[in-house]
């Protein structure tokens, strides 16, 4: 495969061709000059057709904007990217999944959601689905493509067996160590059924009754509902006396060891909370919910008195028990250790308010010691077998590798 420079050589080369030969009308010349004109234009289109051909086999092999990251248990990685899915082994060797399949229902979609079970099935999402689709890869990198769950543009809130069960838009979604699923869903379509009937978190209706809401009494609520699929069965999560479990502003998941839902609220939320399941409760692990409307700032230390900006792209919990989060607008990873809130990963400068009232630190891209690394909107965040975590750094178009020794390099680009 010729590298970028290749091409770009190539293409001045060809460049400097077409000036100095300019195509003249062939009637009236001689014959040797019809033939030698012919065969330049030959050497053209080939020339052009091969930069083409390169450049197209070096797309399909090129991590653009990578988004959700799994990694399987011989340290595999999968990853989704703008369109399709790519495979990269850990020699680093990229595969390109996007390609199998019909053009019509094969991996080369916009996928939204990327998780894997205990035996490495894939279970992914597409833009704007209501279904869940089941990939597994073959040793020789074959994927196979079937629905698990939901029907396609069905838009429906119904629990039992997985065959009959319906989806609404599916926003979020994560599995937990005995392989239950669980998916987040705009609470729209049943909203009128749950009525009042339901369990939020408290900070949001504080906020909303005070005297100076980050949301007006007339905005559109921001609940989800949260579906369980376990046994072939998918259920509507409640609390013990039959409460909807409605989080607000919610924009990752995760499970802990035990069984509850860590979750990352955005918007004005900004905050890092915990639904436990058994309880039937809501609350707050990190961060000062809606504390602020704009120019947010990212405080570390003490987990009651943190404050993050956008805590919205990806959330997992490590073996320690520790909770790890990409706070996409700072480009940084951020780990919350028992009543501990510090930065992983990441150096990047912010922007004073000034610049952006919805905060910002400035983009980079920069591979050594994790508190002098830069990324540029981080995403995904997995980890291998060895301790490495892999981060989806999606504008840098990489996986970057921030191993236990503590430094980050660029795994895959």
């Amino acid at each position: 495969m010729q590298s970028q420079a290749e091409r770009d050589l190539q293409m001045m080369k060809l460049k400097e061709w077409r000036v100095s030969r300019p195509i003249q009308n062939i009637s009236g010349t001689s014959q040797s000059l019809k033939k030698q004109i012919m065969r330049n234009l030959i050497l053209f289109a080939v020339i052009v057709l091969t930069i083409n051909l390169s450049a197209q086999a070096q797309e399909r092999k090129t991590v653009s904007e990578p988004q959700y990251i799994v990694v399987d248990s011989k340290d595999n990685i999968f990853v989704t990217r703008k369109y399709g899915m790519l495979k990269i082994a850990p020699d680093r060797t990229v595969t390109d999944l996007s390609k199998q399949g019909p053009a019509i229902g094969g991996m080369d979609r916009t996928w939204t959601n990327l998780i894997i079970d205990s035996k490495d099935n894939l279970y992914a999402t597409e833009n704007g689905g209501t279904a869940i689709y089941k990939i597994t890869v073959s040793a020789d990198n074959k994927a196979e493509i079937k629905l698990f769950a939901g029907q396609q543009y069905g838009y429906k809130l119904e629990d039992g067996p997985l065959a009959a069960a319906g989806l609404n838009l599916i926003d979020l979604m994560t599995i937990d160590g005995k392989d239950n699923i669980y998916i987040t869903s705009s609470y729209d379509k049943i909203k009128d059924a749950i009525g009042g009937n339901y369990l939020t978190d408290r900070y949001f209706l504080k906020d909303l009754n005070g005297s100076a809401p980050k949301y007006s009494q007339t905005s559109a609520r921001r609940f989800s509902v949260i579906r369980k699929i376990a046994g072939g069965v998918v259920s509507t999560l409640k609390t013990p006396d039959g409460k909807f479990i409605l989080p607000h502003d919610i924009s990752a998941i995760t499970t802990d060891s035990q069984g509850n839902i860590i979750y990352a609220a955005a918007g004005f939320a900004r905050f890092i909370g915990k639904i436990d399941l058994t309880a039937g409760t809501i609350t707050s692990i990190a961060g000062q919910p809606y504390k602020r409307k704009w120019c947010p700032v990212y405080t570390p230390g003490d987990a009651a008195k943190a404050e993050f900006v956008d805590p919205a792209s990806a959330i997992i919990t490590n073996q320690k028990g520790e909770i790890l989060f990409t706070d996409k607008r700072l480009h940084r990873i951020i780990k919350i250790s028992g009543s501990k809130v510090s930065t992983l990963a990441g150096n990047n400068i912010i922007d004073p308010c000034a610049q952006n009232i919805a905060g910002r630190a400035q983009e980079g891209n920069k591979d050594g010691k994790v508190l002098t690394a830069l990324f540029n909107f981080p995403k995904g965040i997995a980890f291998d077998s060895k301790g490495n975590l892999f981060i989806a750094d999606m504008n840098n178009h990489s996986i970057r590798k921030l191993s236990p020794d503590g430094m980050v390099t660029t795994f895959a680009k």
